[in-house]
């Protein structure tokens, strides 16, 4: 199991800014041979996630594939995108949703609204462990005890983005924006945006949260409180979609 994790391990590599890799530089960081790293990237190739190129290897196609799949089926995407779609009609602004898998959040839908300016974070992207509306009510979610782990294996990050400088300080800053329902980011991603974000806990389900973002002038008139409890019904919404699939698959079949 351990080569098996490590030559999936492979894929991680592989980034926009690394979109290319020769099998000794996959060596090098694997901190393997280069008979090794030859032998995963044969097998990653058989199954359509590597392919090659020019002496040197990319991400493949069964990668789009997979991607297809999700945007086709997944439970989450299915739940999320006619409510995304209601909250931008409405309001004019980007939505996003957010999923976390391991120690990684990542935006996995984005609806884009005419009143902010770029935003750098859409499907695809991963995002900042703390920094972030999205990101910070989703840890905030999450059972204490994950959120110790991430503590402790992020404690800098945790200290210079303001969450806590120790873990009791860290714990109290994230039971008071659970407590609160949602979480709102100042530019932090973004300097002309702000986010509003609520989570998206439904049983069973992967952690996500509803990110809306909106330009900083307009927010600055904004009925601040209308516009967060549009982000929290929002997000119930959802939770309350992905419960209805979960007891009734026939649902989620007929609506796709």
């Amino acid at each position: 199991m351990a080569g098996r994790d490590r030559m999936l391990g492979v894929l991680d590599f592989f980034t926009p800014e690394c979109p290319l890799l020769t099998p000794e530089e996959v060596a090098g960081r694997l901190g393997c041979s280069t008979a090794t790293a030859y032998r995963y990237i044969a097998r990653l190739c058989a199954a359509g996630l590597l392919a090659r190129f020019r002496g040197s290897y990319a991400l493949g196609p069964r990668v789009i594939e997979l991607d297809h799949t999700i945007r086709q089926g997944d439970p989450l995407l299915h739940a999320a995108q006619p409510v995304m779609r209601a909250l931008r009609d409405d309001t004019g602004c980007d939505v996003l949703v957010a999923s976390m898998y391991g120690e990684r959040i990542l935006a996995v839908h984005h609806e884009r609204g005419d009143d902010s300016g770029a935003v750098a974070f859409g499907r695809g992207r991963l995002m900042p462990l703390f920094r972030g509306a999205g990101s910070r009510i989703l840890v905030a979610s999450l059972p204490v005890r994950q959120q110790r782990r991430l503590y402790d294996a992020n404690r800098a990050e945790a200290a210079e983005t303001g969450l806590g400088t120790d873990w009791k300080s860290f714990r109290t800053t994230m039971e008071a924006l659970r407590r609160s329902g949602h979480a709102l980011s100042l530019g932090e991603l973004e300097p002309q945006n702000v986010g509003v974000a609520a989570p998206i806990s439904a049983e069973g389900a992967l952690p996500a949260s509803l990110v809306l973002v909106l330009g900083r002038q307009r927010y600055a008139i904004a009925d601040k409180t209308l516009i967060a409890g549009m982000v929290v019904q929002a997000a119930e919404r959802i939770v309350a979609d992905l419960d209805g699939a979960a007891v009734n698959p026939a649902k989620k079949r007929t609506t796709a």
